[in-house]
């Protein structure tokens, strides 16, 4: 069965309301567009590091979620490491089924970070 993040997710992408890579996603954050950013479980330090500097100075929340290629099929590419939303409504429903994957799993995939 598909994790119905990635489908909102690829949802949000199609509808222009949110941004992958990371000089696209560093925009949004300066811009002050960037609501909440997805960094992917296995995405390099430096590019972890990076992000969280620029979320931690904006005050955008941060949260680890999923892999590259999980991510990228969503999107219709090969791997995304980094995506930002630009719509409140959207980051919330995607946070909520976070949360209810890891209840009903008990998994701990996705980790929060409200900075």
């Amino acid at each position: 069965m598909r994790n119905p993040f990635f489908n909102l997710l690829g949802i949000a992408f199609k509808g222009k309301n949110a941004v992958v890579g990371r000089e696209r996603v560093r925009d949004a954050i300066q811009r002050r567009k960037a609501v909440r950013v997805f960094v992917t479980m296995d995405a390099g330090n430096a590019l972890l590091g990076q992000i969280t500097n620029l979320c931690r100075t904006g005050s955008i929340p941060l949260t680890r979620y999923g892999e590259k290629a999980e991510v990228g099929r969503a999107l219709g590419r090969q791997e995304v490491a980094v995506v930002a939303l630009t719509d409140r409504g959207l980051a919330e429903a995607l946070i909520a089924l976070i949360e209810e994957r890891s209840t009903a799993d008990g998994s701990t995939t996705g980790k929060s970070s409200e900075e």
